[in-house]
């Protein structure tokens, strides 16, 4: 479960319907890190894959540590 520390805010139609969701950034990166944690990946929505995908590419980043690419260390067998 995902504790909100900003109210969403909510977009409605001119007849009331809600056609929008409007999640802060941390709120939106909580929200990605719980459903990676409690979801089968298979089963999420190829648009979540990459949300998800996205969100750890840009911790790996910004945590500033060497990064190493896939298809170097799979050809480098000294790695």
């Amino acid at each position: 479960m995902v504790l909100m520390l900003n109210p969403p805010k909510l977009v409605y139609d001119d007849e009331g319907r809600l056609i929008e969701v409007i999640f802060s950034a941390e709120d939106y990166l909580a929200y990605l890190r719980g459903v990676a944690a409690e979801e089968d990946w298979e089963s999420l929505p190829p648009h979540l894959q990459d949300a998800i995908d996205r969100m750890l590419i840009d911790e790996v980043r910004s945590a500033g540590e060497e990064t190493i690419d896939l298809e170097t260390l799979l050809a480098d067998p000294e790695s």
